[in-house]
């Protein structure tokens, strides 16, 4: 990947990773630590020295998790609820801010076995062409609301 990204530039990015099977197909159910995994490796060559991880749970709730330790450590908080979660993507949007991945997370509660489906979105903020943030939303229209906006260059 080139150093310094446009939101168009990334989002072409994150279509070729597809493509040659670096990031998973629309519609392909991932566990979520492998999908962590190989957002941390693709992602690392352009992230920001201080990218953080935004967990959203709702507007004006949210939790922030310094780098790639960070991104790991807020999706062991909130999967801990999960006996089984699953994270698919189903597309992948510019916005001013960045690219919205607009993804699924399927999961069974530890306790009960309910199974339960959310749609949800990732929104990779760019600031000067690098990711500064890695925000995930459980409410993707408010994820598109917020990527809407642009962020400083």
């Amino acid at each position: 990947m080139e150093e310094h990204f446009t939101p168009a530039g990334l989002v072409a990015a994150l279509r070729e990773a597809v493509e040659h099977g670096a990031m998973p197909r629309p519609g392909t159910a991932v566990p979520v630590a492998r999908a962590l995994e190989q957002l941390a490796e693709g992602l690392a060559p352009i992230a920001a020295p201080d990218m953080v991880c935004v967990m959203v749970g709702a507007p004006g709730v949210s939790m922030t998790f310094p780098g790639f330790d960070g991104l790991r450590r807020g999706w062991e908080d909130w999967g801990e609820t999960f006996g089984e979660l699953d994270l698919l993507v189903d597309d992948i949007v510019e916005v001013p801010a960045g690219a919205l991945v607009l993804t699924r997370q399927v999961g069974v509660t530890r306790h009960g076995g309910i199974r339960m489906e959310q749609d949800s979105a990732m929104l990779l903020r760019l600031r000067n062409g690098r990711v500064e943030a890695i925000e995930f939303h459980l409410d993707a229209a408010l994820a598109r609301r917020t990527g809407d906006e642009p962020t400083s260059s």
